[in-house]
């Protein structure tokens, strides 16, 4: 197993005239052994940060290490890692064992060691019966087991997945997750894993690091980032819908602390009071929540009107018009709301959240 370390890496492509920061001084530790996922909008440095981990891209500032060990100059083929891209490219003329076997043959293995670690991937895979079939006959999902078989064959030290189940249906994404992740388990080698779909990321992820911009925003496992986002953007990016933002201004009124807006909207946080203090307290906030935080019912506080519905299998999500904002709510289907109706809704203290609203950080 390997421990993999960039040391403030920089990526910069081009000139002085048109250069494109693809990489910010990122630091990122992946502990042996663990799945981590990269995962962040398009354009934000994901890829790029997994080929300077393979050594197809060179760092323009930093440092990267294998263990101790400092692979910065080392070719792709020295570092011995495995990268799975998002299209199975395989030959076309020879059969799925032959594409298999290619990397032991080109790494002079005996006929009798090739045709036992052929068998053992395609085994692990699930793809023995189509050994002695063409890659063109395959549909995508399995030309995309091959490829996996392909690299397990290797032994490589560390595997690397660059949104290899994008072109997929939903089906065969689901099948095939589960099997890049039992794999992973049972082989316990490290596994990078880039992804711009969250649900991938938190349902394979022990640890997951969010990117945008070229920077990791917070890298941490997928309960810690999905319950204390560390700002703004990845409350929003996570979850589904993203977490309810209501920007207000902080207001003393004797001895209680609120919330409010300028259309009525006002949030009683005087429990919040001393932490508030504590940090100025600020002018300005923005109040979180997510929508399945939000309760819909009887003995609700405050009073707010749907304006639209959508079904999402077993939940529906109700859009609230709360004064002068939109909440979006998440519950379970069954409720009897429709467009126009007043609601009765609860902002739980408990489920709340306040960042900050000029830079998006977390403060409470």
């Amino acid at each position: 197993m390997t421990r993999v370390f960039l040391d403030h890496i920089t990526k910069v492509y081009g000139d002085k005239k048109k250069r494109v920061l693809a990489v910010n001084d990122l630091t990122l530790e992946i502990p042996e052994g663990t799945f981590v996922g990269l995962l962040g909008p398009s354009g934000c440095g994901k890829t790029t940060t997994l080929k300077i981990i393979a050594g197809f891209e060179k760092p323009t500032k930093g440092r990267i290490y294998f263990d101790d060990e400092d692979v910065t100059n080392w070719e792709p083929r020295r570092r011995n890692v495995a990268m799975v891209f998002q299209f199975p490219i395989l030959y076309p003329t020879v059969t799925v064992y032959e594409n298999i076997a290619l990397p032991l043959k080109a790494a002079k293995f005996s006929e009798s060691m090739i045709r036992e670690e052929v068998r053992k991937a395609a085994e692990i895979i699930g793809i023995t019966e189509y050994l002695n079939t063409k890659p063109p006959k395959l549909d995508l999902a399995t030309r995309q087991k091959v490829i996996l078989a392909k690299t397990l064959v290797r032994t490589p030290t560390i595997f690397l997945l660059d949104e290899p189940l994008t072109i997929l249906d939903p089906k065969a994404r689901v099948e095939l997750r589960t099997k890049i992740k039992e794999i992973q388990i049972g082989l316990k080698k490290s596994m990078v894993y880039v992804t711009h779909d969250q649900t991938e990321a938190l349902t394979l992820a022990e640890k997951i690091a969010i990117m945008n911009e070229g920077k990791i925003l917070q890298y941490d496992t997928p309960e810690n980032i999905y319950n204390k986002p560390n700002n703004t953007f990845i409350a929003w990016f996570i979850g589904n819908p993203g977490m309810n933002h209501i920007e207000c201004n902080v207001s003393k009124e004797g001895d209680k602390m609120y919330l409010i807006t300028e259309g009525g909207f006002k949030y009683d946080v005087t429990f919040l009071a001393n932490e508030l203090e504590k940090l100025g307290p600020p002018q300005n906030v923005i109040l979180g929540i997510r929508p399945e935080h939000v309760q819909i019912g009887i003995g609700g506080d405050m009073k707010a009107e749907c304006i639209r519905i959508e079904h999402i299998g077993d939940r529906i999500i109700l859009h609230l018009k709360l004064y002068d904002k939109i909440l979006r709510a998440k519950t379970l289907t069954g409720i009897t709301v429709k467009p126009g109706d007043i609601v009765p809704i609860t902002l739980p203290k408990e489920k709340i959240m306040l960042f900050d609203a000029t830079t998006g950080s977390l403060l409470i």
